[in-house]
């Protein structure tokens, strides 16, 4: 049998381009991935039978009768709802109410994140719903701008945009998607952390509401995911509309109405794309981002290391498929790395001061740490870099098997992770 025969190869999406990874086969268990669901042939189609198909709420137009005010959360430049697809539908419907478009503005959901600027915004929401609507930045850190609504159940302070408050009809757009803290993106998520204050978000992501495992598919007693949804519910959030997508970041679904009951529908779709049955836990994972923009630097790339730690043993290794051609990335992660000795050190810090960007993504990065090795295969990142993150480095996937391999023995269990960033792995039987 000639060596390329004794092994098992797979193309994966590799920055802009791939990479070929080749697992010999007798070290090969299985290669996880999302279940295929073809993209809507009538997006437009599905929009309008969600919204004249609500659940948990009336239709849109009814609640807009005699309404004065109205605000529209829309996702920012980080996520791809295709925003643009929905705003013209949701605008029709408020119309069909009787409310005029100088009465709906639209508020980003920038969470922490900076501002869009004017071009952005044309490319989430479409030019001409730029033109004709008054678009506005939530800025967490103003404090001006805020309403406080008291708090939770469990002690998270519930303090928003004032605008979204004050409106007469509450609407927030998203895509629900796998999510490593909230189990699942979208409904809630809009409004905490999505225009929520910096107090209330460094309480919400704070060390007491994660969990010390990824909280991937995780939503029945995930307290990340019930202080949101409380935290939606005190601020009165009428109704919602979510898209459901596949790998491709297409559309396969399309859900409307209350902010809980709307939005696990949305959780049961995505569920059936992203959640993958495993045989049994391996030595080795291979993982991989998909590709550009998910592997644009090592702190965006951290997402795809979520689901392999619910696969790789532990005292494994996984193997981080990442180009990180922008290097670590900003925010204060790599100082926080760079700082400690061992990543229970970065867990301890975490837990004492809390959060803060760069702290979050540290603590995500050393969990993983905790349990396994790292190799990152990238040649955008340097060996002295990644050793003082308690990483190690390889420029291709052979040289990092080989690594791993030596480590684990020569019969040691690989499974290869596509689309790591999205996948709920669930073993056999449960």
């Amino acid at each position: 049998m000639s060596q390329r025969n004794a092994q098992h190869i797979e193309k994966i999406p590799y920055g802009k381009g791939e990479m070929e990874v080749r697992i010999p086969r007798k070290n090969y268990v299985a290669t996880l991935m999302p279940s295929f669901r073809p993209g809507l042939k009538d997006e437009a189609g599905a929009v309008r039978q969600a919204l004249e198909n609500p659940i948990g709420t009336p239709r849109l137009r009814e609640m807009a009768r005699g309404r004065k005010s109205a605000v529209i959360v829309v996702n920012d430049i980080t996520r791809s709802t295709a925003t643009y697809k929905l705003l013209p539908h949701l605008i029709q419907e408020l119309k069909d109410g009787g409310m005029r478009e100088n009465q709906v503005q639209l508020l980003v959901a920038t969470g922490t994140h900076r501002d869009n600027t004017p071009q952005e915004l044309e490319g989430m929401l479409g030019k001409d719903m730029v033109r004709r609507f008054k678009v506005v930045n939530h800025h967490c850190q103003d404090d001006r701008i805020m309403v406080d609504l008291g708090k939770t159940r469990g002690g998270i302070p519930v303090v928003i945009n004032r605008l979204f408050w004050e409106a007469e009809l509450k609407i927030t757009t998203a895509t629900v998607a796998p999510h490593q803290s909230a189990g699942f993106s979208g409904g809630r998520k809009s409004v905490l952390p999505g225009i929520a204050s910096l107090a209330t978000l460094k309480q919400h992501h704070g060390f007491g509401m994660r969990s010390e495992r990824p909280a991937m598919g995780w939503v029945d007693g995930n307290p990340f995911h019930t202080n949101a949804l409380e935290a939606a519910k005190m601020a009165k959030t009428d109704f919602i509309l979510n898209t459901v997508q596949n790998d491709r970041k297409e559309i396969t679904q399309v859900v409307a109405g209350d902010v809980e009951k709307a939005w696990l529908e949305g959780v049961k779709a995505s569920r059936e794309i992203f959640e993958v049955k495993i045989p049994r836990p391996a030595d080795i994972v291979i993982t991989t981002p998909g590709g550009f923009p998910k592997d644009i630097d090592l702190y965006q790339s951290q997402k795809a290391m979520a689901s392999s730690e619910l696969v790789v043993k532990e005292g494994g290794t996984v193997i981080l498929l990442a180009e990180c051609k922008d290097g670590v990335g900003a925010h204060g992660f790599y100082e926080w790395m760079s700082a400690a000795t061992c990543p229970q050190d970065v867990i301890d810090r975490f837990i004492r001061e809390g959060y803060s960007i760069g702290a979050s993504k540290a603590w995500l990065f050393s969990r993983c740490l905790k349990r396994s090795d790292l190799i990152v295969v990238s040649k955008c990142l340097n060996d002295k870099t990644l050793k003082e993150m308690f990483t190690e480095r390889a420029d291709t996937a052979d040289e990092a098997i080989e690594k791993a391999l030596a480590k684990h023995g020569e019969n040691a269990e690989i499974i290869l992770l596509k689309n790591g960033s999205d996948m709920v792995p669930r073993f056999e039987g449960k």
